[in-house]
């Protein structure tokens, strides 16, 4: 077998991997470039092999959703083809992605590999330099621009892939929605829409939602490194939801504290969705805690607790040696002052938030610190921590689905 020549890495600066104009392969056929061709498995003693034979997969997708003619469709960037059509630069882009690329300089990977061009059925794959052509022509705002033609076709997309999967195995009982904001320093200094973060990185701040339960993407929104991870969010909301009511019998929205807002809370009674959200230290709030009589409080074992428990009483368990606390250590020594977290309590009062037509559940976390410096112990405090929902059931259980929503950092 032939293995393919190792690629030459390009650049948005051309460094010499194009072919000149006039010995480029061109299609014997007027349309798309790439044909997405039904794949067969045959044995050949000699032939181009590729590491990326998942590729067949993103090939069988693409034909089975008719995802190239839905493309070309909707998004109209180009005038003439060249040979290429957009629906062949939006799926080099993410082939490229879906064989581990991370920039646009990694397309030139499948562009040497004359396997991987023959399962994307094409005579040959944009460069990156026309990659990055392409891109530059997304230009206009809110609903007329390409770049929500594209969206809106990735929607339709993904909704019939979802009637596939209902069709198959039914509803899903429970969507659990995450919402996230995550920087992304950048360091072209042209980078269109970059911004710093309060951390002074010059960065952007996208905004992710995922389902919980299958990891699936819902929405990315690139946002300037200098808004809030909120920003947005409720506006995303509003078209997600109602996809996702023919999918769930019930939706749940889960997020930090900073998506602690009126309109959020309010698109999400207005598609019957519950939410679980971190709540903000909010004046008041801490009234209200201290407000709540001390027998209202019961103990709380946070769910990493209990399960460490449950693993200690498993039969023919055997607690191991532990080293020495070597942080702790130094810290007595240099007299540092020490916080320990002894004991956590739960309580919830009905609640309903400023600008808010309707009660919710204040969960409230209540965490006894111990400070300590050097070996000596100098006070107790309390400590408090917000849940805002209108979730039914035990506030127990809903610590823990609201504690959950950290993995979505995985995910991201």
């Amino acid at each position: 077998m032939n293995a393919t020549a190792s690629s030459v890495r390009a650049s948005h600066v051309n460094t010499g991997t194009s072919v000149p104009r006039d010995e480029l392969p061109w299609p014997k056929t007027i349309g798309r470039v790439f044909r997405m061709p039904m794949l067969g498995i045959e044995v050949e003693e000699r032939s181009e092999v590729t590491p990326h034979g998942g590729l067949a997969l993103l090939t069988v997708i693409a034909r089975r959703f008719r995802i190239a003619e839905r493309l070309d469709e909707a998004v109209k960037v180009f005038k003439v083809h060249l040979p290429y059509h957009e629906s062949d630069h939006i799926l080099a882009i993410a082939a490229n992605l879906f064989v581990g690329g991370t920039c646009l300089e990694d397309q030139a990977n499948l562009q040497q590999s004359e396997a991987a061009c023959r399962m994307l059925g094409a005579v040959r794959v944009p460069d990156p330099t026309t990659a990055g052509d392409f891109l530059r022509r997304f230009e206009g705002q809110g609903n007329a621009g390409p770049l929500q033609a594209l969206r809106n076709a990735l929607d339709d997309v993904q909704e019939d892939v979802s009637k596939a999967v209902i069709r198959r195995r039914g509803k899903m009982p429970t969507a659990t929605v995450d919402l996230d904001g995550h920087f992304k320093p950048v360091f072209g200094v042209r980078k269109e829409g970059a911004d710093f973060n309060y951390k002074r990185q010059w960065s952007y701040h996208p905004l992710l939602v995922s389902v919980a339960q299958t990891g699936e993407c819902l929405a990315i929104r690139n946002r300037p490194g200098n808004v809030r991870s909120s920003e947005g969010a409720a506006q995303v909301l509003d078209t997600v939801l109602p996809r996702l009511t023919k999918r769930a019998r019930r939706l749940l929205v889960r997020g930090d504290s900073d998506f602690d807002r009126q309109d959020l809370r309010d698109v999400c009674k207005k598609h019957g969705a519950y939410v679980a959200i971190v709540g903000r230290e909010h004046a008041g709030r801490p009234e209200i805690a201290k407000a709540i009589p001390e027998t209202a409080y019961r103990p709380f074992r946070p769910r990493t607790w209990r399960a460490t428990e449950e693993h200690v009483r498993k039969p023919g368990y055997r607690a191991r040696a532990r080293k020495k606390n070597l942080r702790r250590k130094r810290a007595r020594e240099r007299n540092y002052k020490e916080l320990r977290l002894v004991e956590q309590q739960i309580a919830e009062v009905p609640y309903r938030p400023p600008g808010c037509a309707f009660t919710c559940r204040l969960i409230i976390r209540r965490q006894l610190i111990d400070n300590y410096k050097g070996q000596e112990h100098l006070f107790d405090e309390y400590r408090y921590r917000y849940v805002i929902t209108d979730l039914p059931g035990p506030a127990e259980e809903v610590l823990d689905e609201t504690s959950q929503r950290c993995d979505q950092e995985n995910l991201i």
